[in-house]
C-alpha cells in the first residue's frame, strides 16, 4: 500500500475542494476577486486624487497610495461577494449553528442593550447639564462603547 492510500485510510476521506474556493458563476473565485478587486480599489483611488483637490502629480500620488491601501480590502470585498460557500475547504455545513456563533449573538444583543442603556443615561445628562457637546464626539463616544461592550461580552461568553 502506498503512503497516499494508508493517509488516506487513517484520516478519512480528503477534501478535494479549492481552497479559495469556486465562484457562483463557474470558475476560481481568487481569478474573478483579485482583477475585479484591483480595478475597484483604483477606481477607489481615481475616485480620492480627484476628491484631494490637489494638482499635478500630488493627485497621481494620492490615487495610488489611496488604491494601494484599498487593494486587499477591495478583493476580499469581491471574493466574499462571488464565491460559493459550500465549495470552500473546511467551510461549515451550518456555521450560524457553531459555537462561535452563539458566542457572537450573546455579545452582540449585550452590547446593543450596553450602548442603548448608555446612550439614554447619557443624553440625559447631557440635558440637565445643559453641556454643549459637538455631534461627531458623541457619534465617536456611543461607537467606542458598543466595540468596547461588544469585546468584552465576546471575551467572557468564550471564556465561559
Amino acid at each position: 500500500m502506498s503512503m497516499a492510500q494508508h493517509e488516506g485510510s487513517t484520516t478519512g476521506t480528503t477534501d478535494a475542494r479549492p481552497k479559495w474556493g469556486r465562484s457562483r458563476f463557474g470558475g476560481s473565485a481568487l481569478l474573478i476577486a483579485v482583477p475585479l478587486g484591483l480595478v475597484l480599489a483604483a477606481a477607489a483611488g481615481a475616485l480620492a486624487g480627484w476628491a484631494a483637490g490637489a494638482a499635478g502629480a500630488e493627485v497621481l500620488l494620492v490615487a495610488a497610495v489611496f488604491a494601494l491601501a484599498t487593494a486587499l480590502p477591495m478583493i476580499s470585498a469581491v471574493w466574499l461577494a462571488v464565491v460559493d460557500r459550500s465549495t470552500l475547504r473546511g467551510a461549515l455545513d451550518r456555521p450560524e449553528e457553531s459555537v462561535e456563533s452563539s458566542w457572537f449573538d450573546r455579545a452582540s444583543q449585550g452590547a446593543f442593550t450596553d450602548t442603548l442603556t448608555l446612550a439614554g443615561l447619557g443624553t440625559a445628562a447631557l440635558f440637565v447639564s445643559r453641556a454643549e457637546v459637538p455631534g461627531s464626539y458623541t457619534l465617536l463616544a456611543v461607537v467606542v462603547v458598543m466595540m468596547a461592550s461588544f469585546g468584552i461580552r465576546y471575551l467572557v461568553a468564550r471564556r465561559g
